[in-house]
């Protein structure tokens, strides 16, 4: 009976952990850069915009720094992370999930180029999307979501998708919350993102390792199995 039984759960959990989908896969993966530059601090390079955040024009603007990623997975998600640095050297901290992958989408930013056949869109942000400057949360949707989307730009990347000139790269409006939920500003004002992509294979992983839950119902399950054919 008990043989029966430790059998009958160690097959259960093989089952199980067969059957378990797999953990977003990352297909693709681009270092990200400044896309833009700004009339104060000598022309320099910026790439996110915080509108009025800061009292002052140039410390609006931040530049994103080396180790900033966008990372495509294959559920149709994509993750941009990394730091931007502003001239009092403030650093605001990129923690940004993007979903609603779409191949075409009909409202688009143009001060790049015109929109071409490579580009690709998200349509929306995770809840716990944010952007941290000075130590400060703020928290990320995309400009008018959710009722304006299909009626406003969203994330848009690809061949002068930048919104600022005709390189490989991307932009994104958002509307930005206090971790409350209160709006950080009123009367359209938001922040956006201008950034060029460069594409590094080096980021996307050899092999898909499954999920911890997965390997744990695999081990659980051929261990009982052991001890079932121990026990006979």
């Amino acid at each position: 009976m008990f043989t029966s039984v430790v059998k009958g759960f160690s097959l259960t959990a093989i089952a199980l952990a067969v059957s378990l989908p797999a953990s977003a896969a990352i297909i693709q993966g681009f270092d990200v850069s400044n896309a833009a530059n700004v009339s104060c601090n000598g022309g320099a390079q910026y790439g996110l915009w915080t509108n009025s955040l800061t009292p002052s024009k140039c410390s609006k603007y931040f530049s994103i720094q080396t180790g900033t990623t966008f990372l495509r997975s294959d559920d149709g998600t994509a993750t941009f992370t990394g730091s931007a640095l502003n001239p009092l050297g403030t650093t605001a901290i990129f923690d940004l999930t993007f979903t609603g992958f779409q191949d075409d989408y009909s409202v688009v930013k143009t001060g790049g180029t015109a929109k071409q056949a490579d580009w690709n869109f998200y349509t929306g942000l995770t809840s716990d999307s944010k952007i941290t400057v000075g130590g400060v949360d703020y928290f990320a949707q995309l400009v008018g979501a959710p009722t304006n989307v299909g009626s406003m730009p969203v994330f848009q990347y690809g061949t002068g998708a930048n919104d600022k000139n005709a390189a490989f790269g991307g932009s994104v409006w958002m509307d930005m919350y206090a971790a409350d939920g209160t709006a950080l500003f009123t009367g359209g004002k938001h922040w956006d993102i201008n950034f060029n992509l460069t594409e590094n294979p080096d980021l996307v992983p050899d092999v898909d390792v499954p999920a911890p839950a997965t390997l744990g119902l695999l081990a659980l399950g051929v261990a009982a199995l052991r001890l079932s054919r121990r026990s006979k």
